[in-house]
Parts: structure tokens; sequence; C-alpha cells
């Protein structure tokens, strides 16, 4: 009788708690692509991709820099 009433009262538990409970995520997705001022006319080559992340006001910001090589 214990174990029914224990397992009745997890299930209560669980169920009760999903109900009011919600993530608050707000996406934002800007991107923005630059390639040295150029057109499609430059983009063969060799080039380097670095990214940063930082927090600004709470928000996690990834940054990602698209650099072309520059041939010696």
């Amino acid at each position: 009788m214990k174990k029914i009433i224990l397992i009745i009262l997890i299930a209560f538990t669980f169920n009760s708690c999903g109900s009011w409970l919600s993530p608050n995520v707000h996406v934002k997705n800007d991107i923005n692509i630059t390639i040295d001022g150029e057109n499609l006319d430059g983009v063969q080559g060799e080039w380097v991709i670095t990214s940063e992340d930082k927090k600004e006001n709470g928000r996690e910001i990834i940054v990602i820099t698209i650099e072309k090589n520059k041939i010696d």
C-alpha cells in the first residue's frame, strides 16, 4: 500500500510541476557577412575563420570573423 501511495505522489509531483514550468527563450538571428567588401569574384582563396564567445546583458553572443589570407 505504501508503494502505491508513493508512486501516486511521485506521479502527481512530476505532472503538476510540468504544467507551470516553461523556459523563456528568445532567439534573434542577425547575420551580416562582408568579405573584404568584395563580390563573388574574390571568394576563391584561403580564409581564416575565428569565433569569440561573450556575454552581454545576460545574453550569450557568438562573434564569427572571416578573413582572407593575403598571398605574399
